[in-house]
């Protein structure tokens, strides 16, 4: 089991993604942050998230992983909201692997991917205004003239840490069973929305090891001719 992390600025002035990782006797724990574009701030809360959380599993961790990140978590929100007033914030996806079970959390729109059975397949939900409608919709509590003048703001998030009391997190509440050969993506949304899945998932197939499958993804962002947002990922290979 082993893990490669790669980062891109893209064409933005400033790296607002951070990451964290290690390995320890309770297992591997890779988390990915995006700080929120255009908002103060938003580089110092997502480093500050990730050093935290892998800080906390690194020095507190003894079991139940959804007890122990929801409340990390909650700790970074509130103090990321009392020093910056809810004016900035992160999203974070982070997951936790131990005996062959993976355990995840997400806030946001950053994602976690498993490679299986030669298919790509997103297992976070996308915390954005879209979801929000989307719901909405499907409790009747909107009708479908709303839920089309409202989607120009679809990509707006919805929940993110820092926000001061997290509306919508998912959160792993039992291990789920890998399998020999599974990869998994974790990233924020600067990959996915430079290059498809399908890509992605062409990419990683094509290559011959985790090394190079890293390099290859970020090599095929930084190739890309339209202008891109900061790009962070981890491989996970189990």
């Amino acid at each position: 089991m082993m893990y490669e992390i790669r980062s891109y600025i893209g064409t933005r002035k400033v790296q607002e993604d951070a990451y964290g990782g290690c390995m320890t006797d309770n297992g591997m724990f890779v988390v990915v942050c995006d700080g929120i574009g255009g908002s103060a701030h938003g580089k110092e809360s997502s480093q500050f998230t990730a050093e935290r959380l892998t800080e906390l599993f690194r020095t507190e961790y003894t079991g139940n992983f959804p007890h122990f990140i929801l409340k990390a978590a909650e700790s970074a929100d509130t103090e990321i909201n009392e020093k910056y007033g809810g004016r900035c914030g992160t999203t974070a996806v982070a997951v936790h692997i131990c005996s062959g079970e993976l355990n995840w959390f997400s806030v946001g729109d950053s994602r976690l991917y498993i490679m299986r059975n030669g298919r790509l397949k997103q297992i976070t939900t996308d915390h954005n205004y879209g979801y929000v409608l989307e719901l909405r919709k499907q409790k009747g509590l909107i009708d479908e003239d709303t839920f089309r003048r409202e989607m120009n703001r679809a990509e707006h998030l919805a929940s993110y840490i820092g926000m001061g009391g997290m509306d919508i997190v998912d959160l792993s509440l039992k291990p789920f069973l890998l399998e020999k050969g599974d990869k998994l993506l974790v990233t924020t949304d600067g990959l996915y929305k430079s290059l498809t899945e399908d890509i992605i998932y062409d990419i990683i197939y094509s290559e011959n090891d985790i090394f190079s499958a890293a390099d290859a993804l970020r090599n095929a962002v930084m190739k890309c001719t339209a202008p891109t947002d900061n790009t962070t990922f981890a491989l996970i290979y189990t």
